[in-house]
This record gives structure tokens, C-alpha cells and sequence, in this order.
């Protein structure tokens, strides 16, 4: 079974997001991935607590086709590429090679000229192909963002400046440092809605709801023809009427 690869991933989302979160919080404040069972709230006096809703569909399907070809040999999970003759080697994909079965995936592609694969091969040098297609989904991830202090006021000010920030360009800016493609395209407006802790206390918290959209991109296996040879055939033979 090839497993899915899909990129940026949710972890790449909620790291970037929180990148960004960490400049405009306080001084201190934690910022952590909510939904997280047996796990006490941060002992911080400001943190934010990151929660996805739900994600829309944007846009269809941008299918791109991305064959690679290469010359290599492979000593247990060890892939030596000693040419990329076309396209690019990434991770995610399948090793097809005659001679190799089942197919291994590369898993990362190494600076020193080789690649981990998931499983062990032993071959000789040989040409091999790692292509694959890819499919790019513009998909809107509505993240709710817990703004909880111990002061109301500083709590307000988070909350606004979260809220500003990501319907602007600075937001654009901030989120393209994560070498994702990942944006904002706007967050809905601060609402103060109190929080009632474990010792039935009421808490701080402000809540923004932010709309971020994050092009993904799912690599699915796909082989294709070396060369195409073609022949002739007397069709009125063979398909006579």
C-alpha cells in the first residue's frame, strides 16, 4: 500500500498558524492544539488554544503530472542516485525498477546524493522511474482561536490584534515564513465568551474564528511509458464492416 502524502499536512497548518500567534501574543503566552484529552490547560497567564472547524473546498482539482526518471542502486534502505535524467525526485513517491517488487517509497531525499526507502532493496546500478501525479485542492481550514488570560483587557488586545492582523497583508507576510502556501483570508470578529475552569472559576477568553486557506497538494503513484512505438494494421481486415 503506497501511503497518502499530502503537503502542507495539518501539522504544517497548525505550525505556521502558531508561528504567527506566538508574535502577537504576549510576552510568555503559550500557544498549543486544542482537542487534546488528559491534558491540563497551560499554566501561563495568557495562552491560545488552536482548533480546527471544519474545511471547504475553494476550488477544483489542478492536476499536474510529475514523472522522474533516474539511474541508481539501492543497498538495504539506501538509495544511491547517481543521475536524475528527468523531472525532480521528491519524497512520497514509488521506486519502480525492473527487477524491484515490491515497490518501496522514498521517504526523504538525502543532500548527499541518496534516499531512504520504506522498505529494503539490494540492486545493481539500473534506470529506474519515481513519478507520480499530483493533485492540488484550494482548501478554506476554519481554525477557532481560544484567547484566554488572566486580565480581560489583555485577553481584548490579543484577541483584536489576531483578529487585524490576518485580514492584512502583514498576515500574508507572516505566514508566507513558513515556506507553506498557506494564507489568510480574513477572521471574523473577537467574541468575548467566558470560560468556566475545572474549580467552576470564570476565565478570560476571547474567541476569533479565522479563515486560512491552504493550497494541498495529494501525490498519488503513477508510472509512465518510456517510449511509444506504433505499427499499422490493415483495418479493413480486422475491422471489416
Amino acid at each position: 500500500m503506497i501511503p497518502v502524502a499530502v503537503t502542507p499536512s495539518q501539522d504544517d497548518i497548525f505550525t505556521a498558524l502558531r508561528a504567527v500567534l506566538l508574535q502577537l501574543a504576549p510576552a510568555g503566552a503559550e500557544v498549543v492544539q486544542g482537542q487534546d484529552n488528559n491534558v491540563t490547560a497551560p499554566q501561563a497567564a495568557d495562552y491560545v488554544v488552536m482548533t480546527i472547524l471544519r474545511r471547504d473546498r475553494i476550488s477544483t482539482n489542478v492536476v499536474t503530472w510529475r514523472d522522474c526518471t533516474l539511474v541508481g542502486s539501492a543497498n538495504g534502505t539506501v538509495l544511491t542516485v547517481e543521475r536524475v535524467t528527468l523531472g525532480t525526485l521528491e519524497a512520497g513517491r514509488p521506486l519502480y525498477g525492473t527487477g524491484i517488487a515490491p515497490d518501496p517509497v522514498i521517504t526523504t531525499v538525502n543532500d548527499d546524493g541518496t534516499a531512504t526507502l520504506s522498505a529494503p532493496a539490494v540492486f545493481a546500478s539500473r534506470p529506474l522511474a519515481a513519478g507520480a501525479r499530483a493533485l492540488r485542492q484550494a482548501t478554506r481550514v476554519v481554525m477557532q482561536l481560544d484567547v484566554h488570560s488572566d486580565d480581560l483587557s489583555r485577553a481584548s488586545d490579543t484577541a483584536q490584534a489576531i483578529a487585524t492582523v490576518l485580514r492584512d497583508l502583514s498576515g500574508v507576510e507572516m505566514l508566507r515564513a513558513s515556506g507553506h502556501p498557506i494564507a489568510p483570508l480574513h477572521a471574523d470578529d473577537p467574541k468575548q465568551v467566558p470560560f468556566v475552569n475545572a474549580e467552576g472559576q470564570y476565565e478570560s477568553r476571547y474567541v476569533v474564528e479565522t479563515h486560512l486557506q491552504a493550497d494541498q497538494t495529494l501525490l498519488l503513484p503513477q508510472q509512465y511509458a518510456d517510449r511509444l512505438e506504433v505499427d499499422r494494421i490493415p483495418a479493413d481486415i480486422f475491422y471489416a464492416a
